[in-house]
């Protein structure tokens, strides 16, 4: 009904019933517009009938417990009203109870003296809810429960028992995948719990964080053939805790989380002092929060995996807390460790491998920062100062800032607090004198006391020292006889020194042998492919090549064998990466030796010999390329494979091509004009030497 939904209904109690639903009848005011347009009395079935008839925005009780009495009645009672529909206790304001006469009053409503009649409380009470009096109690967490399972329980007799189990599974498992889809479209956050079985899913879990409300359409409760889906809106867990005593002030959690089926929760102090240990099934990102932030201020969440969980990563990002994450998967002999010292010096237990590996989690997380909340610790000591919750300084070292900055604060903090307890010192001044003779009194009364004490004290100092004289007689004569055994026992210990020394003898011979067996097999792993290599050069696989060093020296003595080389041969010239000398200075006298004798180059692969490979073949047209797959044979000789040496020929080749388009070609006519500019020449020349010839004879 779309007229009805900014509707506020006001419930007040007619006639309880205890413990029996059943029994309890209520007056309903419902308010529209800001008027009271219907009264109405009925049961509870009554009153819930027209909540989902009106769909009211707000629902006004003067006490939550009117509606149900008990805990458990309210929790059966508040699963059957609408999602949308809020409670307001208007008598409830800033975790106080004030009377609702009290609460008219101030709103400036003028009502009967004397007990109001349940049909004008509940009027009232939808006034009042209306103009935003009360404190709006969360119903319901922002987290749903959606379980996904089979739709039978029972099973098919003889063979085709396996086929329904089967096809019930596909079924949860088609299911399962549907609603993750559309919650994955719809953008909204969930955390998923799977128990897999043979041929599909056997039940899952689906833990979204959001109203019921924003599931309408993607989801609905399904009871099938096959498979069945259940809706479960989580009440809040703070619902009935109406008035909450002030809480001490809450400690800094460092929290290691073991999410699963079975999740594990643990949360230390930054005095490494335990706070929580807890272990359960579907302990959710949303559960954990709610435990958390009852004991304290979670700040950083820790995990004993590498990579991370999404769901650790989810719940750091909900609380805002920073991310532990281990340089590596802590092993499960490191998480025994870590957990075992602490549990023996917090006297605490750990009951299962969950919450084990959330203990360890939380305890690696605190050791990257344990020294220096010790250096702090120790450094406030060492100044003589004295700090009511240093965890309220220790949190900034978390958050990286310098030890001396946090000094300074505590200095100073300190110091704020001494002035203010002067000045409090001062106002208490006149009440210390008034109890200035009773406090005489009671230090007379001690001082007698303390005389008794010392008189006790001092004879029990006489008892120790002689005690002392005897304990003293007792050490000089162990300490003789100590020394005759030890001069008995001198040829025994040397005996056994030899037999020490033989021991560790034999140690270092075992390890030598160890050593040469290593050496044995490395050289029979060489020698292994030594003798692949011999057979691939008689299978033509390989080519035996000379090898030149890339350094100064190699090159001078590659040019001093220049009669050693033979024309067109291949060279593997042997460049490395922090060898670099070729490039700078003697690319020029290798390059001459290459175009001289008309060589092809191999180099290996490397980025340097990518470039001294492309200078060759680009700039000065000679055959090189560079290879992978190459063998040393001492320090002069390289196999190559057969391939390598292939592809240079291919090399020369296109160069060889590429030279000849390259050269000038002489045509008919250039050639006819070249003869005659040299007959023009030679008989210029002949002229000249004739008239010479004939000016010297004259």
């Amino acid at each position: 009904m779309n007229s009805h939904w900014k509707a506020v209904v006001g419930v007040d109690i007619i006639r309880s019933g205890g413990t029996d639903l059943n029994q309890y009848y209520y007056a309903i005011a419902i308010l529209q517009d800001g008027r009271v347009r219907k009264t109405e009395e009925g049961s509870l079935g009554h009153l819930i009938r027209l909540l989902w008839e009106y769909r009211p925005a707000l629902l006004a009780v003067d006490n939550i417990y009117e509606l149900g009495g008990t805990k458990e009645n309210l929790r059966r009672i508040l699963r059957f009203i609408p999602p949308e529909t809020e409670i307001v206790q208007v008598t409830l304001e800033d975790s106080r109870f004030h009377d609702l006469k009290e609460v008219a009053f101030k709103a400036g409503l003028l009502i009967d003296k004397g007990k109001l009649h349940p049909f004008k409380t509940a009027a009232l009470l939808a006034i009042l809810a209306n103009e935003g009096y009360g404190t709006r109690l969360s119903l319901f967490e922002r987290k749903v429960k959606i379980i996904v399972s089979k739709g039978r329980s029972g099973y098919a007799g003889g063979s085709r028992s396996d086929k329904y189990q089967r096809n019930m599974r596909a079924a949860v498992m088609r299911m399962v995948k549907r609603i993750k889809e559309e919650l994955d479209k719809k953008r909204i956050d969930y955390d998923l719990m799977i128990r897999r079985s043979k041929g599909g899913v056997e039940r899952a879990l689906f833990i979204v964080y959001a109203d019921r409300r924003d599931l309408t359409g993607i989801v609905r409760n399904i009871k099938g053939y096959d498979v069945a889906v259940r809706i479960k809106p989580v009440i809040n867990a703070r619902f009935f805790k109406l008035i909450e005593s002030k809480r001490p002030e809450r400690k800094y959690l460092i929290v290691g989380y073991d999410p699963g089926v079975v999740a594990g929760l643990a949360a230390i102090d930054l005095d490494m002092s335990p706070v929580l240990i807890i272990s359960g099934r579907e302990l959710d990102r949303g559960t954990a929060v709610s435990l958390l932030t009852d004991v304290g201020i979670p700040v950083v969440i820790a995990t004993d995996k590498n990579p991370p969980p999404d769901m650790v990563k989810k719940l750091a990002a909900m609380v805002n807390a920073q991310l532990f994450t281990p340089p590596k998967s802590l092993s499960t002999g490191e998480k025994e460790l870590l957990v075992n010292e602490y549990t023996k010096k917090f006297d605490v237990e750990v009951r299962n491998t969950h919450e084990r590996d959330a203990l360890a989690a939380a305890l690696k997380a605190y050791s990257i920062f344990r020294e220096k909340m010790e250096k702090l610790s120790a450094k406030v000591r060492s100044i003589g100062i004295k700090v009511r919750n240093l965890q309220k300084y220790k949190i900034k070292l978390l958050h990286n800032e310098p030890l001396e900055n946090i000094i300074e604060d505590i200095i100073n903090d300190v110091l704020s607090a001494s002035r203010r307890d002067e000045s409090s010192a001062r106002s208490a001044h006149s009440i210390l004198v008034r109890d200035k003779q009773l406090e005489q009194s009671n230090l007379e009364e001690k001082i007698r006391e303390l005389e008794s004490k010392v008189e006790h004290l001092t004879a029990e100092r006489e008892k120790l020292r002689q005690r002392i004289r005897e304990l003293e007689n007792e050490y000089n004569y162990l300490k003789s006889e100590l020394n005759i055994i030890s001069t008995e026992l001198s040829k025994d210990v040397l005996k056994e020194r030899k037999v020490s020394e033989l021991i560790q003898r034999l140690k270092n011979v075992n390890a030598y042998a160890l050593k040469l067996e290593k050496d044995l097999v490395s050289l029979k792993q060489n020698l292994s492919t030594i003798i692949q290599m011999i057979e691939g050069c008689f299978r033509g696989d390989y080519v035996l090549v000379r090898r030149i060093s890339s350094s100064p020296a190699g090159i001078k003595d590659s040019a001093e064998c220049l009669g050693k080389i033979r024309r067109n041969e291949i060279i593997f010239l042997d460049v490395t990466q922090g060898n670099q000398g070729l490039l700078a200075t003697h690319l020029k006298d290798f390059v001459d030796l290459c175009i001289n004798l008309g060589l092809r180059i191999a180099l290996p692969k490397n980025k340097v010999s990518d470039q001294l490979a492309s200078a060759l073949v680009n700039t000065y047209y000679i055959p090189a390329l560079t290879v992978q797959d190459y063998y040393f044979i001492g320090s002069k000789l390289t196999l190559l494979p057969k391939h390598a040496v292939t592809e240079l020929d291919t090399i020369h080749e296109r160069l060889k091509k590429l030279r000849e388009e390259q050269a000038p070609k002489l045509t008919e006519e250039a050639l006819e004009k070249l003869v005659a500019e040299y007959r023009e020449k030679r008989t210029a020349l002949l002229s000249k030497k004739t008239t010479s010839h004939k000016i010297s004879k004259n």
